[in-house]
């Protein structure tokens, strides 16, 4: 019963840990965002025909930030106490969003960072580059942003 106790209170300090390293680290992940966007735009609007390495760097980061919050996120989805996949779990508002729409929106805006970067490395131009960015990373910003649970966040 002690073993039991002890494994019950580790597992809630493990999850308080990553839960608020993965709230933290959210705010990180939509300014990595928003510059990365905004960046592309303005490169966008001002039609440069540079390739900036010092961009695509921000780019990556962005990516890579990405990808280790999404990391954070799967391990909560599989130790949260927010999430159970019994009898009215589609019927439990936010029962569904915890154990579905939010994972599944963060993976589809994962994907498009991935793809987005992916893609633009194939572009010839760098206008086509900057492009192929802003629209990828646009698309998962505004995932992400409908997707956060302001509601937790903000209280």
């Amino acid at each position: 019963m002690h073993s039991f106790a002890l494994k019950i209170i580790n597992r809630f300090t493990m999850y308080n840990i990553i839960q608020h390293t993965h709230s933290g680290i959210m705010w990180l992940v939509i300014i990595m965002l928003i510059i990365s966007v905004f960046g592309s735009l303005i490169k966008l609007l001002k039609k440069q025909e540079t390739i900036s390495s010092a961009w695509y760097k921000v780019y990556s980061y962005t990516k890579w930030l990405i990808y280790f919050q999404f990391i954070l996120g799967a391990v909560l989805f599989f130790i949260s106490p927010k999430i159970h996949f019994g009898e009215g779990f589609m019927k439990n508002s936010e029962l569904r969003f915890y154990g579905m729409e939010h994972p599944l929106m963060m993976l589809i805006a994962v994907g498009l960072i991935a793809l987005g970067l992916f893609m633009a490395k194939k572009k010839a131009t760098a206008m086509q580059k900057n492009r192929t960015v802003f629209i990828y990373y646009a698309i998962s910003l505004v995932l992400i942003a409908t997707m956060i649970p302001w509601k937790t966040v903000l209280s």
